[in-house]
């Protein structure tokens, strides 16, 4: 009976070392255009016009060159909060995006705290929906809808 438990506690404990492998999610193969148009499909998105690539490089801190797709919407009014990121990468970027992106919306809470506090609400209710090659962030009333649409087009 001893080398029964034996090889149940090897068996388990293979299971409790590979199934989470198993149900790991993996890396969309939707096209980056196809993403990002169904993501924006039927938002207003006057409240984001389409951002170049110098302001994502001082916005958020990424280098558009070394990802898969980028597209990021920000709002003209600086005393507005609304934003919109769609980036493709590699999953070993995945980190470094997720970070890049925590960073920018906690730099925004720290802009907007002191003197504009629905600005500060909206940043709280940020979508920042992350999966191994795709990741949407958007802040605004439009943000859940962007999110479900991103989360479709995958």
């Amino acid at each position: 009976t001893r080398w029964t438990a034996g090889m149940i506690l090897t068996f388990i404990a293979f299971l409790c070392f590979f199934i989470p492998s198993l149900l790991q999610e993996s890396p969309s193969r939707a096209d980056f255009a196809a993403v990002n148009e169904a993501t924006t499909a039927g938002l207003d998105m006057t409240a984001y016009p389409a951002a170049d690539q110098s302001l994502i490089r001082s916005k958020l801190g990424l280098d558009p060159s070394r990802y898969q797709g980028v597209a990021f919407y920000r709002s003209l009014n600086a005393m507005d909060a609304e934003e919109m990121l769609v980036i493709q990468y590699d999953p070993s970027q995945k980190q470094e995006v997720v970070d890049k992106v925590n960073a920018r919306i906690q730099s925004q809470k720290d802009i907007y705290k002191g003197y504009a506090p629905e600005q500060l609400e909206t940043l709280n209710q940020a979508v920042v929906s992350v999966h191994p090659n795709y990741l949407l962030y958007v802040t605004g009333p439009q943000a859940r809808q962007a999110e479900s649409q991103f989360e479709e087009a995958l």
